[in-house]
């Protein structure tokens, strides 16, 4: 069976990545123009794109700081205008296990909503990887290393896909588990590689047998 290509893009929303974010760090500029450049490589190579949105309730502070971020009804909660496709469908918040049937071939993204960080516990989300990709490679991008990038790379590698992390198209947010997070994504058979190498290698299962240097984590 062919190994579909899929990108995988997580919290890519507006108090992390936009100035003035209450979770905005020096590098999240940086980041978001890695995580555009792997935008543009999906829509190009028709690779479907699957994005998360998290979405805090009111009067929480949200899984990723210490800060309140992505909260329901707040600007910061937004995803970045050039993360979203045309030919797009969301499929909001909603987590029951009926799922409209081929929605990577109907849509170039689909887009899911959710109250925590691990996409296993969204069951629509769960049911879209088991059913309607069943194998490839996994490109992830975006934030939460420690916390929602971590669970979906050892999720899926768990179900027998590959994973790629781009090194630069990760946004870190300081957590103190972030160095054990990649090294246990590493140990798992996680490949960390650059993006410009995932743009230029083109084909992304090209870059799943080779091991590179495992990055350096950045600070605020």
């Amino acid at each position: 069976m062919t190994r579909r290509r899929i990108l995988l893009e997580m919290e890519v929303q507006r108090d992390l990545f936009a100035p003035g974010g209450s979770c905005y760090r020096k590098d999240s500029s940086a980041v978001a123009q890695n995580i555009y450049s792997l935008i543009r490589w999906a829509m190009d190579d028709d690779i479907p794109v699957v994005s998360t949105v998290l979405r805090v309730p009111f009067g929480r502070h949200g899984p990723l700081a210490d800060v309140p971020h992505c909260v329901d009804g707040t600007v910061g909660e937004h995803k970045l205008v050039r993360t979203l496709l045309p030919g797009r469908v969301n499929l909001g918040l909603r987590n029951s296990t009926d799922l409209p049937p081929r929605l990577l071939t109907k849509y170039r993204q689909v887009i899911f909503e959710k109250r925590c960080t691990d996409i296993f516990s969204h069951a629509r989300i769960e049911r879209l990887i088991t059913e309607q990709i069943r194998c490839g490679v996994f490109v992830i991008c975006g934030a939460g290393l420690a916390q929602g990038i971590f669970q979906a790379a050892i999720g899926l590698r768990s179900r027998g896909f590959y994973v790629i992390c781009p090194t630069d198209g990760i946004l870190h947010l300081g957590h103190p588990r972030e160095d054990e997070a990649i090294h246990r994504m590493a140990a798992k058979g996680v490949v960390f590689v650059p993006t410009a190498r995932i743009l230029a290698t083109g084909h992304a299962h090209h870059i799943v047998p080779i091991r590179a240097r495992l990055p350096i984590r950045s600070t605020a």
